[in-house]
């Protein structure tokens, strides 16, 4: 097993656990937690990578040049968010934690991923390498506290989710998105966007709003649980590795992505 990752900053405190999906377990400001503590399972808690899919795979089947490969069911019929949610993560000496992709994967790969906690500010890194040519898509999957709970025990006003997001992919009767574009439907959402006017802004009214950044053109906004809201920067959609054209990895040629979530008090 391997020890908790503790960072801090100013006012802010974090808990990385390499053992649970080399997840971010905590993240506090000013006493302040900002994430789900644990859930219900392994995909209701915390802020975890997703890698190397994100959402679903239509009935955890991947063709890739004419073969198919079968992937674990998690989420009958479908694979559900990866592979490296489950499993244990190193830490390696430059800080970073990585993770070996390995069968039932049907190629060798790594992904490794980085945390930087500011006074202002959180920015976290993934990099997928491969020495072979494979598909990989990567995202992260943060649950955001609907209250916050301050160390006096007050607790926030609900939480706001403010974003404009262009358009949406519509799923089919399976729940996996059909390739239709169209505009987004009325609220509560678990659906991916793109085209977004601004980054995401999570407000907690008269108390803190947090800004998602990303450089990663899909979102998935999920804000259908009492618990929290998820808001999710991917590099792909659901079902991508199957679609035309999938982004893929190999020799000298790393998938990167990045995230920041900055922050600002309201009072």
């Amino acid at each position: 097993m391997s020890e908790l990752i503790h960072l801090a900053a100013g006012e802010c405190t974090a808990v990385l656990d390499p053992d649970q999906g080399g997840r971010l377990a905590s993240f506090s400001i000013a006493g302040h937690e900002l994430l789900v503590p644990h859930g219900a399972d392994i995909f209701h808690w915390g802020s975890f990578v997703l890698a190397p899919w994100v959402g679903r795979l239509r009935d955890g089947l991947l063709t890739v040049d004419g073969e198919q490969h079968k992937l674990p069911a998690n989420e009958a019929p479908h694979a559900l968010h990866g592979l490296v949610t489950d499993r244990a993560w190193r830490v390696e000496d430059d800080g970073r934690l990585s993770v070996d992709l390995a069968p039932p994967w049907p190629w060798q790969g790594r992904v490794s991923q980085t945390a930087t906690l500011h006074p202002d500010r959180f920015e976290f890194a993934i990099e997928v390498h491969s020495e072979q040519r494979m598909p990989v898509d990567v995202g992260w999957h943060p649950w955001f506290n609907r209250y916050l709970v301050g160390p006096d025990g007050s607790r926030s006003a609900e939480v706001e989710l403010d974003v404009a997001p262009a358009l949406m992919y519509a799923d089919a009767a399976d729940r996996v998105p059909d390739g239709r574009l169209v505009p987004p439907v009325p609220r509560p959402w678990d659906y991916c966007f793109v085209d977004l006017a601004a980054p995401p802004v999570l407000r907690w009214p008269d108390l803190l709003e947090l800004e998602v950044r990303s450089e990663c053109p899909y979102w998935v906004l999920y804000d259908m649980e009492e618990e929290g809201v998820c808001v999710e920067p991917w590099t792909g959609p659901p079902n991508s590795l199957n679609l035309p054209n999938p982004t893929t990895v190999g020799p000298g040629r790393p998938l990167r992505a990045t995230m920041t979530w900055a922050w600002r008090w309201l009072s």
